[in-house]
């Protein structure tokens, strides 16, 4: 059953959009890049820019990225007695910055096929509390908009102070989701798309049978009847800390859509005010307040 959901009017003010994209939609289960899911949001972005609605982009992956190319070249230098001994995880900074390297040369060959060029913001939770970092990272962004270039913002892990487990949620900003909460609150974003690798918001752990999807959020009724899973195979926050973003962006009065990253078309049919109720690819939850 398809149609438009009448109250979702307002999707056709929406003039500029943040969508943030998760380490589980960068890459696959086994940890390489997942090329053809990529490759279709970029495609998505570069038709959403074509019709005039100007899209900033919060992208994870580095980390994974960066571990991937470690693990390889760690292997590639070996000798057959160094393999025999206990291998020790890489720094997640190491990583971070290994990583964040091949993510924007990702990014930057896969929007210059289609003819869009890409630049790359990194930020501390610590930049935020200079104000005048907040005016300039304004006015850069509003350049770049200007001139059709899409804004890739992540997290500068390799220099960030906090540091891993990343267990606490103190701080302006905690993680790429919220993160993305922040810029949009910000750079004053019409809509906060969060890619996930689920169909959208769940009333317990999507692989539940008696999970229920959850098409529009009500903090009030909805935060005690949830039952969250376990965090994302290789990100760090899960949904747990997509909703609580997600409530934060919402109460500032910001539309806030969590939909899944591996069907890219998904934001498309967000913003015409679709909602398809029976496939899976196009699932989407919306969460706002009502």
């Amino acid at each position: 059953m398809n149609g438009t959901d009448r109250s979702r009017g307002f999707f056709k003010d929406v003039k500029r959009l943040i969508i943030k994209v998760g380490t589980a939609v960068v890459t696959r289960a086994d940890g390489r890049l997942a090329l053809g899911r990529l490759g279709a949001l970029c495609e998505q972005i570069k038709d959403l820019n074509s019709l005039g609605y100007e899209v900033i982009v919060v992208t994870s992956g580095a980390v994974g990225l960066g571990r991937q190319r470690l693990k390889y070249r760690r292997l590639v230098n070996s000798s057959f007695a160094d393999l025999q001994k206990p291998q020790v995880d890489f720094d997640g900074k190491a990583c971070a910055a290994v990583g964040q390297n091949n993510l924007m040369a990702l990014y930057d060959t896969l929007f210059s096929q289609l003819d869009v060029t890409s630049a790359q913001l990194l930020v501390t939770d610590s930049d935020f509390r200079d104000e005048g970092f907040r005016k300039q990272l304004d006015e850069t962004v509003k350049s770049l908009l200007a001139l059709r270039v899409i804004p890739i913002f992540n997290e500068n892990d390799a220099v960030s102070t906090r540091r891993a487990p990343y267990e606490d949620s103190s701080g302006i900003f905690w993680d790429n989701d919220s993160l993305a909460a922040l810029l949009a609150l910000e750079l004053k974003a019409d809509l906060l798309v969060l890619l996930s690798d689920v169909e959208g918001l769940y009333s317990g752990p999507p692989s539940d049978p008696q999970s229920k999807l959850i098409h529009t959020y009500i903090k009030e009724i909805h935060q005690s009847e949830i039952t969250f899973g376990d965090k994302s195979r290789v990100g760090r926050g899960g949904m747990t800390a997509k909703v609580k973003a997600a409530v934060n962006a919402a109460y500032a009065g910001i539309p806030v859509v969590i939909t899944s990253g591996y069907a890219p078309e998904n934001i498309m049919k967000v913003l015409q005010g679709e909602r398809v109720w029976h496939s899976l690819s196009s699932r989407c939850a919306f969460v706002g307040l009502c």
